[in-house]
């Protein structure tokens, strides 16, 4: 998820479904709470949202809600938590955060065209 390519940064007028292809992608390093998914859900999803939510499948296990980081990186690195998971609630998460800003974009289509050409996304 570098600043540098654009197609991996998130954009804050990045879809939903933009922003899991980019979490997808990125790479969660286990035993490192600087990963920049931990990061981000540090920064911008837990305090705006005060839970992570995970939605593994069902083959792979329940449900969970998490509050705090650090417990959601004890279990990531326990292996409670699949990475792929963790990735994927970071996302969610992230995307409710944004919905405003992205609701606000994709209704001012201006904007988000000025914005695609500085940025060189789609």
């Amino acid at each position: 998820m570098s600043k540098s390519d654009p197609g991996n940064a998130i954009f804050v007028h990045d879809t939903p479904k933009q922003i899991e292809k980019k979490f997808r992608k990125a790479f969660l390093e286990i035993g490192n709470p600087a990963s920049p998914v931990f990061e981000i859900a540090e920064h911008i999803v837990l305090p705006n949202t005060g839970k992570l939510l995970v939605e593994p499948k069902p083959e792979f296990g329940e449900p969970s809600t998490w509050i705090d980081l650090e417990s959601f990186v004890a279990a990531v690195n326990n292996e409670e938590i699949h990475p792929f998971d963790a990735k994927m609630a970071v996302a969610r998460g992230l995307t409710e955060v944004l919905s405003p800003v992205v609701e606000h974009f994709h209704e001012n289509n201006g904007l988000l065209d000025a914005v695609n050409k500085i940025t060189g996304s789609q």
